[in-house]
């Protein structure tokens, strides 16, 4: 009898919205699971399950994780004197879910000709049942609920961000780029929403709400076409299911593009046939990704510019554009962008974490602490790794 991942799937991707900076993990499982990446899968649940443990000792004793890895997190509850906090039965599901991300994270072969560990679909099967099991528990604990859904009076709101972050050393749209202060890799967190009305009975309400949940704009009208938008938006991240849509939109193009990106790093012919509907800013923007990715940071620089004057307030492409200009040694035009983003947003962490990069570079070190410690107080944990790895102490 075969057995279904997608219900499991579904529950974790319904549960996503309620956990905080666990979320991108979360989802990345979901796209993951749905690629058949399983070994990818168990590797993310333990990611997760980490967080969530960092979590409990810092809220139910009082204390602070620091450096601890899963293993660590998971025996401390296992302790007398820790009994109670999490209940066997969960901690049966952590142990499940904490070995099969070690195993799948480990080679565990031998010689180059062996074969490493495969991870199959009744594997994995097993590891998101403990998984849904502990999400589950955490929500009902800390009374999670999901952010409230868009009004439906006269007119539904729905939030419009950028995408989320993934977890490379230098985030220049999900593409690893190293650049270092005082030994540190820096890594862009994302922040700030704006509003956009969407009229009742909107056929893309619904796919709308998907690029909202993306942190990113949406395409504008030329570039979609209704009749296929509910479908698109139960397939937005399934590779497979969008490469069958036929005589794809634009934005079913996009769509496909962005999948193939993010879950297999790989470039999507589609991408073109999205670039040629005009104004379309998170094409743009995704192209400026695969630049990145293959090594054309020109190339790059140039549909970032491209998305930032069609959005001209999307945040996150300012921050990679900004980031870019940073990593290719332009400070005149990086100063510019960053003290904008400042200028709109002077509480967004990222900002003041690339102004304290640029001042480091000028050899301020001074100010440099100053303003990565300003991202640190803004909750910029990657800062808060610097300033450490500097011995800097922020007041």
């Amino acid at each position: 009898m075969a057995v279904d991942i997608e219900p499991l799937l579904q529950k974790m991707a319904d549960l996503a919205p309620r956990f905080g900076r666990a979320q991108e993990d979360l989802q990345t499982m979901v796209a993951r699971g749905r690629a058949q990446d399983y070994k990818g899968v168990m590797q993310n649940a333990r990611l997760v399950l980490e967080a969530i443990l960092r979590s409990l000792v810092t809220e139910e004793l009082k204390q602070t994780p620091g450096k601890a890895m899963l293993d660590e997190l998971v025996t401390k509850f296992r302790q007398q004197a820790n009994a109670g906090i999490i209940p066997t039965n969960v901690l049966a599901h952590m142990s499940t879910v904490q070995a099969w991300g070690n195993l799948s994270a480990h080679d565990h072969a031998g010689s180059l000709g062996d074969s490493g560990v495969k991870v199959g679909l009744e594997e994995v099967v097993a590891s998101l049942n403990s998984m849904v099991t502990i999400l589950a528990w955490y929500s009902e604990k800390k009374g999670l609920t999901a952010p409230p859904a868009a009004p439906v009076s006269q007119a539904a709101v729905v939030p419009v961000v950028a995408r989320p972050p993934s977890k490379l050393p230098m985030i220049l749209g999900g593409v690893a780029l190293l650049l270092v202060v005082g030994g540190a890799g820096v890594f862009l967190s994302r922040g700030t929403l704006t509003e956009v009305k969407v009229p009742l009975g909107d056929p893309f309400a619904t796919l709308d709400t998907v690029y909202s949940t993306w942190r990113e704009p949406v395409p504008p009208a030329a570039c979609r076409r209704a009749d296929d938008a509910a479908q698109l938006a139960k397939v937005a991240n399934d590779v497979q299911a969008l490469g069958l849509v036929e005589k794809p939109s634009p934005e079913a193009s996009y769509l496909l593009a962005r999948a193939t990106n993010t879950t297999l790093k790989q470039t999507s012919p589609a991408l073109a046939v999205a670039l040629a509907c005009p104004q379309f800013a998170a094409a743009q923007h995704l192209a400026g990704l695969v630049a990145v990715r293959e090594g054309k940071l020109p190339e790059a620089q140039k549909f970032y510019e491209e998305a930032r004057r069609i959005a001209p307030h999307w945040l996150d492409n300012r921050q990679d554009l900004a980031a870019l200009l940073v990593t290719t040694n332009q400070p005149e035009e990086a100063w510019k962008e960053v003290d904008g983003l400042i200028a709109a947003a002077p509480d967004d962490a990222v900002a003041w974490m690339l102004r304290g990069v640029l001042k480091d570079a000028k050899a301020d070190k001074a100010g440099a602490a100053q303003d990565l410690c300003k991202a640190v107080k803004l909750g910029s944990r990657k800062a808060k790794s610097m300033v450490e790895s500097a011995g800097v102490t922020c007041p």
